[in-house]
């Protein structure tokens, strides 16, 4: 991981945010990065720097709140307003703020410190607005105000964090409002997930993928999709203090944690925080942060940012920063690349590719990685920017939608064995781990989806079939080379639907998801390659052995720099075999390191095959030698040498 000084990488989310340079809070002992600087006077003392988000009282040019010796000082960027105070629960109550170039208002409030609550009042042209900061980094519970904080002052235990390499990366998303839910509470807290941060890491993942996290509107458990504030953590789950102790406690038990972002459209409530921000939203407009009028101006689901002008570009930039910085996240994915990028059918979003650029050259600089939702199958979203490219380190896949599609209907006689091996096959410009890999995410398994178990057997989701078929997506998804994605609950067989809001998802767990649970943890430890035998599932290789069309059987061999070469047979048809012959490149002993079979992880199966098997000198498949394996009824076996 390179480290890079917060301060730098701040300086480059500055570039090109002319005629104004805007940032966000920033970490306590970096180096003030390049900015406006307050007239000496306008905003207090001369020496306070002016700006907002520094909790070390250095000099800490930018917007929102900074907390500095001489008190706590206040910038908003509000061009229409005539006049701006801030309020608070501060001794002076309210404070004049003075007008500086590039529509800032800013002020120095002796009175203020950390843990004060404040609003602005804007003089606008329609009369006077009470608005929250833009930058805001905490919300009360209620929403009505804004919290002073001091990033400074959060005691990190956990060492620093070596994140995980793209190739040993296992992801689960996690939806904190319904992950951990307290008994009568109304939603899941930052709390209720760190303290089962213990099974994960039993479980074996490397990366939490937390969905919206930041300040959203709608329910306080919803998806989190209708972003309000963007530096702010959804007050329902808790503090931005709890979100570090979350990260804290991750890290220490090895786990990275990386943040849903969603910039392609903003809330469309209309009374949301940045929504005719200054007053300023006549003739149809949303107001400053947003597209003016026209074709870029709307999404289906709320408002656009406005990607070329400086100070939202300047302000959507300085997220990475933050999230990296003040929250030590890990990285991002980003929500609807596709929405930022591009209008269907009406070529590029003005400003979008290079905000893209632009957040992947900060995530980047910071050790970080940056993850696209895309879904169009554009080998151009993982290209590097140098090669014209838009420079992510993977995209979200259609991998799942492929394999559950072979693996849902009842009928074993249509399973297109084709399908599976175009996803194992799969890639972006020759990489295969360019993707990410799921057969359960949010959107499948919510907007009128189902858990792939009850997808299968929408009447009995814990049958037979239903186990072992979601067994069967589970071994192709942590076998097939790219970045594999669980949904929460996937691994204890959780069942249903996801709505928004979603019910908790405790309720959503079968007793027999204990025993399904056994096999993610030694599946995903094999994948991991964390008891050094399976190192073939980390390289990028991958031959087809056999595909028996008429048997619906396919196998296949995992290889590459690794000396541990891993063979993969699964059978997609309700028949066992007491043999099945598959061909080989090499002589066994073969060791068989997983049998969905066995009797660990469901008291109706079959009981499997342990140990190793000889290979016999018979040439099969066009090799010249064959490895005869058990094989059960819906079945996978893995096995290396």
């Amino acid at each position: 991981m390179r480290v890079v000084s917060l301060a730098l990488i701040l300086a480059l989310a500055a570039c090109g945010a002319q005629p104004l340079e805007s940032h966000g809070p920033f970490d306590a002992g970096a180096d003030p990065p390049p900015g406006p600087s307050p007239d000496a006077g306008d905003a207090g003392d001369p020496g306070d720097g002016g700006g907002g988000g520094g909790g070390d009282g250095g000099d800490a040019p930018g917007l929102g709140a900074g907390v500095t010796p001489a008190g706590v000082v206040f910038r908003v960027w509000a061009p229409h307003a005539t006049a701006a105070h801030v309020t608070g629960d501060f001794a002076e109550q309210s404070v004049a703020m003075s007008a500086q170039p590039g529509g800032i208002f800013a002020a120095t409030v002796a009175g203020a410190h950390a843990g004060t609550t404040y609003r602005f009042v804007l003089d606008g042209p329609t009369g006077a607005v009470t608005r929250l900061d833009p930058y805001c980094r905490q919300l009360l519970a209620d929403g009505s105000a804004c919290e002073v904080i001091d990033p400074s002052a959060y005691p990190w235990k956990s060492a620093p964090f070596t994140r995980p390499a793209r190739n040993a990366t296992v992801v689960y998303e996690m939806h904190v409002g319904s992950f951990a839910v307290a008994p009568g509470a109304p939603t899941g807290t930052f709390a209720d997930a760190q303290a089962r941060l213990a099974d994960l890491a039993d479980l074996g993942v490397s990366v939490v993928e937390l969905m919206p996290v930041q300040a959203f509107g709608g329910a306080p458990n919803g998806w989190g999709y209708d972003p309000e504030l963007y530096f702010a953590p959804k007050a329902s789950y808790g503090t931005a203090d709890a979100l570090r102790a979350f990260v804290d406690e991750a890290h220490a038990r090895g786990i990275g944690v990386w943040l849903d972002t969603v910039i392609n459209h903003y809330d469309g409530w209309s009374k949301a925080p940045l929504a005719c921000f200054d007053g300023a939203c006549a003739g149809g407009s949303h107001g400053i942060y947003f597209f003016p009028p026209g074709k870029f101006a709307s999404t289906p689901w709320g408002p656009r940012p406005d990607y070329t002008a400086p100070e939202v570009a300047a302000m959507l930039r300085a997220t990475v920063p933050f999230w990296l910085g003040e929250h030590r996240g890990d990285g991002f994915r980003w929500d609807s690349v596709s929405n930022v990028r591009a209008l269907d059918g009406s070529g590029a979003t003005p400003g979008g590719k290079e905000i893209l650029l632009a957040v992947n050259d900060l995530t980047h600089a910071a050790g970080g990685t940056s993850i696209a939702e895309d879904l169009k199958g554009s080998s151009a979203i993982t290209r590097p920017a140098q090669d014209g490219g838009f420079g992510f380190d993977a995209q979200w896949d259609g991998f799942g939608y492929a394999v559950d599609g072979v693996l849902v209907p009842y009928a074993d006689d249509g399973r297109d064995l084709g399908v599976i091996q175009a996803a194992l096959e799969g890639g972006y410009a020759g990489d295969p781990f360019a993707r990410v890999l799921f057969t359960e995410d949010h959107d499948t398994v919510g907007n009128g989806g189902s858990r792939l178990p009850s997808a299968i057997d929408p009447a009995l989701p814990t049958s037979f079939s239903a186990r072992r078929r979601s067994m069967l997506g589970a071994t192709l998804l942590l076998t097939t080379p790219g970045v594999p994605m669980l949904f929460m609950g996937q691994e204890s067989l959780a069942t249903g639907t996801f709505d928004d809001p979603p019910a908790p998802l405790a309720g959503s767990l079968p007793p027999e998801g204990a025993k399904v649970r056994a096999f993610y943890k030694d599946l995903i430890a094999l994948r991991r390659n964390l008891g050094g035998k399976s190192g073939g599932l980390l390289d990028a290789g991958v031959d087809i052995l056999q595909r028996n069309d008429a048997a619906k059987v396919i196998a296949y061999r995992r290889h590459g720099a690794s000396t541990e070469d891993v063979v993969v047979i699964l059978n997609l048809r309700k028949k066992a075999y007491q043999q099945y012959d598959v061909g080989v490149p090499d002589a066994g002993p073969w060791r068989v390191r997983l049998d969905t079979d066995w009797l660990t992880y469901g008291d109706d199966f079959g009981g499997g095959q342990t140990g190793s098997i000889d290979t016999l000198v018979k040439p099969k498949d066009g090799q010249p030698f064959t490895l005869p394996v058990k094989l059960g009824a819906y079945a996978a076996v893995v096995l290396s040498r």
